[in-house]
């Protein structure tokens, strides 16, 4: 593999987990908007049985 090569992959990982990097941080705040923010017309325990019908965790208040 040519040094060139081999940049053009280690550049293509570093985006890749950028891109991955902001995806999870997205899918995060979405999930706590949705467990803390309660959505209209839904009580705080409809939303978070939604989330968990979802699969998501709902996070602390400390972010966790």
């Amino acid at each position: 593999m040519s040094e060139e090569e081999r940049e053009y992959l280690n550049e293509t990982i570093r985006n890749l987990n950028n891109q991955l990097v902001d995806a999870l941080r997205e899918r995060d705040e979405a999930r706590r908007l949705y467990c803390y923010a309660i959505p209209e017309n839904c009580d705080e325990h409809e939303a978070r049985k939604i989330a968990w019908e979802r699969g998501w965790d709902c996070f602390k208040e400390d972010g966790k």
